[in-house]
């Protein structure tokens, strides 16, 4: 499931042009039809994928994420920091911190939302030593429905 920006750009189309390591970089139709079998894998997960630059900025949102409460929808081109509240903002600001000096390792904490605890994972990408952006990924701690023993 493609989602599209105010301009009906795809997030797709949206990363190509606007995020640095992929805009200056040719792209062959190998990696392009690499890249749209990833979004289609990260568009089926159950648990939340987003994707942004390093000014927070979304480049890629999968729609488990795109249903999480936010204050502002979670979609390309909006700032990750206005989907959160202060407190919330404080910890991205401490984490972006972390990567521009150099911290290659993810952030990992347990949130509370609505009620159920997550495991947050934060993971920096580095394009030639530079932190150009960051993939969260969001898993519930607690299972839905029934347990199932293999």
């Amino acid at each position: 499931m493609l989602y599209s920006n105010s301009e009906g750009h795809s997030q797709h189309e949206f990363l190509m042009e606007n995020s640095t390591p992929l805009k200056d970089r040719k792209m062959t139709q190998k990696d392009i039809e690499r890249l749209a079998i990833l979004e289609k894998i990260l568009d089926h997960a159950k648990v939340s994928f987003t994707c942004v630059d390093s000014d927070g900025n979304i480049l890629y949102v999968n729609p488990a994420a795109a249903k999480r409460p936010s204050k502002t929808p979670r979609t390309i081109g909006v700032n990750i920091k206005d989907c959160h509240k202060v407190l919330s903002n404080r910890k991205i600001d401490r984490i972006f911190d972390d990567f521009r000096n150099g911290r290659t390792e993810p952030h990992h904490y347990v949130s509370q939302a609505g009620g159920k605890k997550e495991l947050v994972t934060i993971i920096p990408v580095f394009e030639s030593g530079v932190f150009t952006a960051c993939v969260s990924q969001i898993h519930p701690l607690e299972i839905e429905g029934p347990e199932r023993s293999f």
